[in-house]
């Protein structure tokens, strides 16, 4: 008898799933995936799935406040890591970016 997954196990699996549906990857495919990775069944492929698909939509329900302060932060992770590591176009093209999602005037 096959050992039972542990709950971070399953968490791992749903992220993996997540990954691959928002990848494109049909159902049958994460299916195949599961069954081949994990050795589950049909039941709990689809189990993992549902999961994934509430995660999807937590994903979607953000905010546009809450997306844009995660945006700018990124961002600001790039131009801090670019300038670091002397990409100076690719820091002042994030700090461009960060200056429209702000809806500051560059003209």
């Amino acid at each position: 008898m096959a050992k039972k997954a542990t709950d971070r196990e399953i968490d791992c699996r749903v992220n993996s799933v997540y990954n691959l549906l928002i990848n494109g990857h049909s159902k049958t495919q994460v299916v195949q995936y599961c069954a081949e990775n994990y050795n589950v069944k049909l039941r709990m492929a689809e189990n993992y799935i549902a999961r994934a698909r509430k995660l999807q939509q937590l994903d979607a329900e953000l905010e546009r406040p809450q997306w844009l302060l995660s945006a700018l932060s990124r961002l600001q992770n790039y131009e801090n890591l670019s300038s670091r590591r002397g990409h100076y176009q690719a820091a002042l093209k994030a700090v461009e970016l960060q200056a429209r999602l702000l809806r500051f005037d560059l003209n």
